[in-house]
């Protein structure tokens, strides 16, 4: 189930069911022309994993809205991502993960009151390249399996 009124209108007298969300990490800046690119391409890359998830997930899983941030980030970061992970508790979700490519939040992590998942992503690239969709195949059952672990 993803953030659309069709979706959020099944999840509300199904929720007991829905136990999980997903909520994408994005970073961006567009203050610097060097890395648009690479943030407009982690921010594809990081639509097909979720979307492939929530997919695999469905009836299971909610996809949340982009949570999108400069990169670059502060302690205050921190803070305003746990405010979003409060929220998505109230509703009540038991598990909540948050998905990025971008390394500095495994530096934040045990602050989190949510479980990261990190991949150590392409950082360029076109997202119909064989490269980037053999890595995709490649790391959607791993991470399913991880996120199937919590359960």
């Amino acid at each position: 189930m993803q953030w659309t009124k069709n979706d959020i209108s099944n999840y509300l007298p199904e929720k007991p069911y829905i136990d999980t969300v997903l909520i994408p990490l994005i970073a961006f800046d567009p203050s610097a022309d060097e890395r648009m690119i690479k943030h407009g391409f982690q921010r594809e890359l990081n639509q097909v994993f979720t979307s492939l998830m929530e997919r695999e997930f469905k009836g299971r899983l909610f996809l949340a809205p982009e949570y999108n941030y400069l990169d670059g980030f502060s302690k205050k970061e921190v803070s305003r991502l746990n405010e979003w992970v409060s929220r998505f508790n109230k509703q009540p979700f038991q598990y909540i993960f948050l998905f990025t490519f971008d390394a500095k939040w495994k530096k934040h992590e045990r602050e989190l009151e949510a479980d990261l998942i990190w991949i150590p992503g392409l950082s360029d690239g076109d997202i119909q390249s064989s490269e980037t969709q053999s890595f995709v195949k490649e790391q959607v059952p791993l991470i399913s399996e991880l996120i199937q672990g919590y359960w």
